[in-house]
């Protein structure tokens, strides 16, 4: 199936075409010290997680949503508490501690948001392959996934810089350009060759800072298998009823 790569709109407050989106480093120096071969098949062949990305704020801790909307039928709000539900099962279940040793990255806050990006951005290419024949479903599922992503992110932010809100938003802001950015250089990485990708992971998951091929292969060994695993899911267990295993990056 094709999708067309549009500009994408407004993902917190500020709207910008793709052309424009700056592909650097977002300025977090204040938020640091946080706790915490080519496969590619049927259902995702040519799909893209940049394609006209928008979403709506959604306020309100992720574990309170969950429970509230726990047991509805398959509506749109079925499709919300997926894409939540997807969201909470990266950041409970990655083992962020081991990838920051694995990979020599520090502990901050930039480094908990990049491996999220990363797990996100697989998940938005999984969405966007339940096309405009099932009714928009994917897309509609990937905005959620987002919403929930900024979200969370908003409030991590909050608890680690609570003083300079102002600063806050303008960081916030940032790094969803960055984010934007990442998308178009992911989908390209993941739907040329190896090398085309590994450029893709050391421009931005390793910020151009990684001397080590062996960390470059294996995180694209990881990204071809983990997409190859999303993409083998049925619409039940993707879409209706999440059913994600995440591969465990450390034991590649």
């Amino acid at each position: 199936m094709n999708v067309l790569r549009r500009p994408c709109t407004k993902l917190i407050q500020m709207s910008f075409e793709l052309n424009r989106i700056p592909a650097t480093r977002p300025a977090l120096s204040k938020l640091t010290s946080l706790n915490s071969g080519y496969v590619y098949s049927s259902h995702t062949r040519n799909i893209f997680a940049s394609s006209s990305v928008s979403t709506e704020n959604e306020d309100g801790p992720i574990k309170r949503f969950l429970k509230k909307f726990t047991n509805i039928d398959n509506t749109k709000a079925r499709l919300q508490v997926s894409g939540y539900t997807m969201y909470a099962g990266v950041v409970d279940n990655v083992k962020y501690s081991e990838i920051f040793s694995k990979f020599n990255l520090p502990n901050t806050f930039n480094s908990w948001f990049l491996i999220t990006e990363v797990h996100i951005w697989m998940l938005m290419v999984r969405s966007m392959a339940e096309g405009p024949e099932k009714g928009q479903d994917g897309m509609f599922l990937r905005n959620c996934i987002v919403e929930a992503m900024w979200s969370d992110v908003n409030k991590r932010a909050r608890q680690l810089n609570s003083g300079n809100l102002s600063e806050l938003r303008k960081q916030i802001e940032t790094l969803s350009d960055s984010f934007r950015a990442a998308l178009i250089t992911y989908d390209e990485g993941l739907m040329d060759d190896d090398k085309v990708l590994a450029a893709a992971l050391w421009r931005r998951f390793f910020e151009m800072n990684c001397n080590n091929y062996v960390h470059l292969e294996t995180m694209v060994k990881f990204v071809r298998q983990q997409t190859k695993q999303l993409d083998s899911l049925s619409r039940q267990d993707f879409v209706i009823k999440p059913n994600v295993q995440w591969i465990n990056i450390t034991d590649l």
